[in-house]
């Protein structure tokens, strides 16, 4: 059989397709598909920790090294002589069940010889090794069956003459306890097992499943729990080239074959690799590279190759030594588009697509005046003038002189696995949502941008941008609407820089930006100020507008750092003191920053301790009617004393548990010790109001605040509506359904709802009126200045009349000073509290408070 025509070597061929015709050398030997990197393990190692490595490498194998000297091997097929029904079986080692000796193949050994020595032995792995005993790598029979070259062969032969119809395959049941499965495919030695299911459909276990269960010690399941399903099936009809593509593409190695839709039986690797015939692979060989003893090949063969010709799905086209094109077949013209009349007798230029430089034809006939054989990607043009991409073979055929009389070239049309490839690769570097870089792509850009300034001896400004408050938004108006609004950030920034500055989208709501060639840090401040005014404003989303800020955190290099990693975690670090001024402005990164930022991390480590060390407490504060002194309830104030600190302020730790999450376990501690507390109050007479907790929006959003509050009550017999929860104004004015159903239903349990810091937000006093509250609190800010600040006074008398025409009580929070109490007693405020009567204490410290109190009243 040949295809082969001969060609003398023309002027520089164009990029005319020649597509990928079956690449076999007179000798290839295995050196040519084997990776020289060796997965291993020590004999020590126990056999789930081996299943992880060969899991996580994706192999078949591990060879077990000792003393750097192979001992043995252990293989997916020997994972089946373990025991999954008892549980000893995963502290076994490597060791107790590994196969050795080891079987060994040279490194020069020929494909064909590798075929026939994995059929005779019958394993699946060889350790390859080289004249000097040195271990080069591992041979399993897959890399045979991937990159043999018998794709002429491999696409006439179906899978029903390979198929053995008195060979049925091992089978059973969905029900079946997997170490009885597992048992079965040992005792049977088989690859694999089908698993037939209630529905009458199959699936399949594999002895890459068992490596992959093992990895995972799982054991107590049926086997249909685990099994792949349904299994992967085709046509007995089906080529084998196209069932070994199959088998590659998606990573496995047994297919199901259908006789008119059942399942008929299962192929697997060894079956494809039995199949190809040793004397056919020389065949293709001898037809490829030997003109003289092709042109005696028997009528049969010749006939057999021009079936082959015709059938392919490749493009074949065979030019003389000048390029003029002889012969073309089908599939030529498919892709093209070229009848095979039209090309006949024209030089393969005919398909140039002028995207290929000269010096790329130039490496081209090096390669092919030494070596007689180019291979590569070039870009060629059809008929109707639409440009292909296509992967291309060319082979030079010599005469009985020794010189290239002909060209053979085989091409495959790539276009739309280039389109896929470059989807996939703008995928892996860019955010989905926004578009813009990723921290991948992002961290390769800095990196190159950090290694040019270095030798440019140039600067680079780093920004590091966090929104303000976008999580609130995320959370309020739901995940839909934070995309929409870091959608419309994305643009904002990419409008308000240059096209040559990077903007990248790291996670969430961080974006960075890389500023190079700048000429002094002023520059830098001068952007970032504009940035600062760009994206502060109103943002319209799903018909409600969201005002938006951000704070930006600047790293200069190389002064604030030379690594990449360094440069940006500076930048994050002046973000974090951005925020801490208030928001909504940008900061320099300065070497006391990271001080703080070790010293936030601290305090965030030992917080998540801090629960289960039972180093939270509460405090409490009482809260008393103010026209006659009474005691009239407590607010429960939460304290941290931790073992080396001391005494934590509630300001440096209660942003960390809410940026963290902690605030919601928290949270629930606070509700549940303050309800016990007011309940031992209650019983001795002590409580006379209620016991006031503060709800974070985090607890409000994101836990079940109802049932958590119906727990505490439940767990101390506390009425309800002993119980006052204090939220903040913000908190109230979220308009989400959700919220609203909350409040109402705590209202509706007996519970007393009170807006603490009232005043310091933005109510709409349409909205308060609808609230299910009782209650309102005059932040602490306003009562401060009510005897010297005028507009303090104004704003604490329309609260207390607000809140009386609306039927509320109000509690005045930060009394200290007589003068305040008797303004506040002039304008009717109701209740107060505040370091005039007490400050907060712990439950001894105040009960020693109430004794004295007591006294006090008797003494009166």
């Amino acid at each position: 059989m040949s295809l082969a025509l001969t060609i003398p070597i023309p002027e520089p061929f164009t990029d005319a397709s020649l597509g990928e015709l079956p690449a076999v050398p007179v000798r290839r030997t295995i050196e040519q598909i084997i990776s020289p990197r060796i997965f291993s393990c020590q004999p020590e190692t126990s056999v789930v920790e081996a299943a992880r490595l060969m899991r996580e490498a994706a192999c078949g194998s591990l060879l077990v090294i000792e003393d750097t000297r192979a001992v043995g091997i252990w293989t997916e097929t020997d994972a089946l002589r373990l025991n999954f029904a008892d549980p000893a079986t995963f502290e076994l080692s490597v060791r107790d069940v590994m196969s050795w000796p080891v079987k060994t193949i040279p490194v020069d050994t020929t494909f064909n010889d590798a075929a026939v020595l994995f059929k005779r032995h019958g394993v699946r792995h060889y350790l390859v090794v080289d004249d000097q005993g040195g271990y080069r790598g591992i041979l399993s029979q897959s890399d045979i069956v991937l990159n043999q070259g018998a794709e002429f062969f491999l696409k006439l032969k179906h899978l029903d003459t390979i198929l053995d119809p008195e060979r049925r395959p091992l089978m059973t049941s969905a029900d079946t306890p997997l170490h009885e499965a597992i048992s079965l495919m040992r005792e049977q030695h088989v690859e694999a097992l089908l698993v037939c299911y209630p529905d009458s459909d199959y699936g399949i276990l594999t002895q890459r499943d068992v490596v992959r269960l093992l990895a995972e010690k799982t054991s107590h399941l049926p086997v249909g729990a685990v099994a792949s399903h349904p299994i992967i099936s085709v046509p007995k009809q089906t080529s084998l080239y196209y069932a070994r593509k199959l088998l590659a593409e998606k990573h496995i190695r047994h297919l199901g074959v259908l006789d008119r839709g059942e399942l008929a039986g299962v192929i697997s690797f060894s079956d494809i690799l039995t199949s190809i015939e040793h004397e056919y692979v020389n065949e293709l060989q001898y037809a490829l590279k030997e003109r003289d003893e092709a042109l005696q090949i028997s009528r049969q063969n010749l006939r057999m190759a021009d079936k082959v010709f015709e059938s392919t799905l490749e493009g074949i086209m065979i030019t003389d030594a000048n390029g003029v094109i002889e012969t073309v077949n089908p599939a030529f013209s498919r892709i093209t588009g070229y009848r095979k009349s039209e090309v006949v007798g024209r030089n393969a230029r005919i398909l140039s697509s002028g995207k290929q430089p000269p010096e790329f034809y130039r490496h081209l006939w090096i390669s092919l005046r030494e070596n007689g054989f180019w291979q590569g990607e070039l870009w060629n043009r059809c008929k109707n003038g639409t440009l292909f991409h296509e992967y291309l073979t060319i082979t030079g055929i010599k005469d009985e002189t020794g010189h290239y009389s002909h060209f053979a070239g085989i091409f495959t049309d790539i276009t739309q696995r280039k389109i896929a490839e470059e989807r996939l690769h703008f995928l892996a570097n860019h955010d989905p949502l926004t578009g813009l870089p990723n921290r991948t792509l992002f961290m390769e850009r800095l990196l190159l941008a950090t290694q040019r300034a270095q030798r440019e001896g140039s600067k680079i400004g780093l920004m590091f941008i966090d929104l303000d408050r976008f999580k609130y938004i995320n959370d309020t108006m739901g995940h839909a609407a934070g995309d929409k609004l870091l959608t419309e950030i994305a643009e904002r920034l990419k409008s308000t820089l240059r096209e040559c500055d990077t903007v990248a989208r790291l996670g969430g709501d961080e974006f960075t930006v890389i500023l190079e060639n700048i000429s002094d840090v002023q520059h830098v401040a001068k952007i970032a100020k504009k940035l600062v005014s760009k994206l502060n404003g109103i943002v319209k989303i799903e018909q409600q507008e969201v005002f938006v800020t951000a704070s930006i955190g600047i790293a200069i290099f190389p002064e604030d750092g030379e690594a990449p990693e360094t440069l940006l975690m500076n930048a994050d670090t002046a973000m974090y003191r951005a925020k801490e001024r208030g928001k909504n402005n940008f900061q320099f990164f300065t070497s006391d920053m990271n001080t703080s930022t070790m010293e936030r991390m601290r305090l965030e480590n030992s917080l998540h301790a801090a629960l289960s060390r039972s180093e939270l407490l509460l405090h409490y504060q009482p809260k008393l009617k103010l026209d006659t002194g009474e005691l009239f309830g407590y607010e429960a104030l939460i304290r941290w004393n931790h073992p080396q600190m001391g005494m934590v302020s509630p300001a440096q730790f209660i942003p960390i548990a809410e940026d963290s999450s902690l605030i919601v376990p928290i949270g629930d501690w606070v509700l549940h010790t303050a309800c016990a507390q007011a309940r031992r109050w209650l019983d001795r007479g002590d409580l006379l109001g209620r016991m006031a907790v503060n709800i974070s929006h985090r607890q409000l959003k994101l836990a079940n605040l109802v049932d958590s509050v119906h727990s505490a009550l439940q767990h101390s017999g506390l009425p309800a509506e002993c119980l006052e929860l204090e939220i903040t104004e913000s908190m109230a004015m979220d308009t989400t359904q959700e919220t609203l159903d909350t409040l109402v239903r705590l209202r509706e349990m007996g519970v007393h709802l009170t807006i603490d810091d009232f005043g310091t937000g933005y109510s709409s006093l349409s909205y308060l009126r609808k609230l299910p509250i009782d209650g309102l609190k005059i932040d602490r800010s306003f009562v401060a200045g009510v005897v010297q600040e005028p507009g303090d006074a104004a704003i604490t008398r329309a609260i207390i009349s607000l809140a009386a025409s609306l039927g509320l009580a109000v509690t005045a929070e930060g009394i200290e000073e007589a003068s305040q109490l008797a303004f506040l007693r002039e304008q009717g405020c109701p209740f107060g509290q505040g370091y005039f009567y007490c400050r907060p204490m712990d439950v001894a410290r105040l009960d020693d408070w109430l004794a004295a109190r007591r006294r006090e009243l008797a003494a009166h």
